[in-house]
């Protein structure tokens, strides 16, 4: 695997030590939150589809409404499922603001 050398993606993080097989969920989300073209070129030479959808389906990824969408259209997952996690959101952030 090629090493991670975004340094400005991971701003309050030493790069140095991550690990690009171990961190793989921090990186796929920190990518899929702040990253550009060129970055999101480098995670799919690391990571297989099915490994960012799991990141996107089974963590709580703090993206906005409109980055769920596209990131559910883009990868083809099951439009629900954004409902689901778009709804998700505005009840936790409801709840965090009370």
């Amino acid at each position: 695997m090629t090493p991670l050398e975004k340094k400005t993606l991971f701003w309050d993080t030493d790069i140095s030590k991550l690990d690009v097989k171990k961190h793989s969920r921090s990186i796929i989300e920190r990518i899929l939150r702040f990253g550009n073209i060129s970055d999101y070129n480098w995670m799919r030479e690391q990571y297989n589809e099915d490994q960012i959808k799991e990141v996107l389906l089974r963590d709580r990824v703090d993206l906005d409404p409109r980055s769920i969408n596209f990131w559910y259209r883009y990868f083809n997952i099951d439009e629900a499922l954004c409902t689901k996690k778009l709804l998700a959101k505005t009840q936790e952030l409801y709840w965090k603001n009370s």
